[in-house]
């Protein structure tokens, strides 16, 4: 028969007391504020802030353009409502046309909503050489894939034609 456990039974001690405490980890992404979590990477809007505004002043890319912190910050916000915006209203057409996946159709139409028109057709154009540029880069890959596979397949087995010991056996 089981014994049955009885109220006189000595307590054990709890097994986190024995253990040491775990070394202070990185606080999870969960505590990082909603702000921090949907910022835009710095590094990338200041390149993209001192490209564009050289370019503007007509100094090139070399040119050097001094823009403040504020300015800077205020840039990456702007780009990041302009984002949302933007991917909200493209989800809109998305839901539209009864569908679940924004594709680049949608982020043009919504750019036409926003009266953003201006920038469809530059956009359309870049897109476009975007994917003619990855399809070459594919079918380039396809064709050293399939030269190396017909490599493999065409080349025998190495054998080594004069062999002392085939001579030997042959006299």
């Amino acid at each position: 028969m089981p014994r049955k456990a009885t109220k006189e039974a000595a307590p054990e001690p709890a097994p986190a007391a024995q253990e040491e405490p775990a070394p202070a980890a990185a606080p999870p992404a969960a505590a990082m504020t909603e702000a921090e979590v949907e910022e835009l990477p710095k590094a990338i809007v200041r390149r993209l802030v001192k490209d564009k505004l050289a370019h503007i002043a007509g100094g090139g890319e070399g040119a050097e353009v001094i823009v403040n912190k504020d300015a800077m910050t205020a840039f990456a916000e702007s780009a990041r409502i302009f984002i949302h915006y933007l991917s909200a209203t493209a989800n809109d057409m998305c839901k539209e046309s009864k569908r679940q996946t924004i594709n680049a159709d949608d982020v043009l139409k919504a750019l036409e909503e926003m009266e953003f028109s201006e920038f469809v057709e530059p956009l359309r154009t870049s897109l476009q050489e975007f994917r003619n540029k990855n399809a070459d880069k594919r079918s380039e890959a396809n064709k050293k894939q399939k030269e190396k596979r017909r490599k493999l397949n065409e080349e025998p087995v190495p054998q080594e034609e004069n062999d002392p010991a085939d001579d030997a056996q042959g006299e």
